[in-house]
């Protein structure tokens, strides 16, 4: 189980690279951007456990322009990102914070907040433009390489990190969505 975690977080670190050097390409064209705030949060993860998942994370994304660091409860923590983090950065930050631990094997709950601007598909226009859709990983993941998105009208997408041009519409998902300030 340890390889798989490891052969999948060299996934996302190689997809990272390539979507930072511009090598990779994906077909999510965002035409324009909002100047909202990205927002993740983080359930079931005490202080320690998230900074030591930030600076991990940190070490290979230059940090991405992490804002506040905001507690709401017992072990849950509101992360604000600047508007400047795209959407596949936002998608890695979900993703590598559900998994920030492959040697505990231990996955948390963590939803993210994305407003996309004007955004094409293919050369499409996208029902998903000027929403803010919730990122996440699928109760069901076992690549550890997806995130899904849900759109406020319940339409669910699957974004695997392995290769570009992925973006899958789906016709179901696991989560609800569910507004950023509740």
């Amino acid at each position: 189980m340890t390889t798989i975690l490891l052969l999948a977080l060299l996934a996302v670190v190689v997809f990272y690279f390539y979507h930072k050097t511009g090598s990779g390409k994906n077909n999510i064209q965002e035409l324009s951007n909002t100047s909202v705030d990205r927002v993740i949060r983080v359930y079931d993860m005490d202080k320690e456990q998230l900074k030591k998942a930030i600076d991990s994370f940190s070490d290979i994304s230059e940090n991405e322009g992490i804002t506040s660091i905001t507690p709401e409860g017992d072990n849950q923590f509101r992360l604000t990102f600047n508007p400047s983090l795209d959407y596949i950065g936002m998608c890695h930050w979900v993703n590598s914070l559900t998994y920030p631990d492959e040697s505990e094997q231990r996955r948390f709950l963590v939803r993210g907040w994305y407003p996309f601007g004007e955004v094409q598909l293919n050369g499409e226009l996208q029902p998903f433009c000027n929403q803010t859709v919730m990122i996440y990983v699928d109760k069901d993941d076992t690549e550890h390489d997806n995130v899904s998105f849900v759109t406020p009208d319940g339409k669910h997408y699957l974004q695997p990190f392995s290769i570009g041009n992925n973006l899958k519409p789906l016709d179901s998902g696991n989560e609800k969505y569910i507004p950023m300030n509740e």
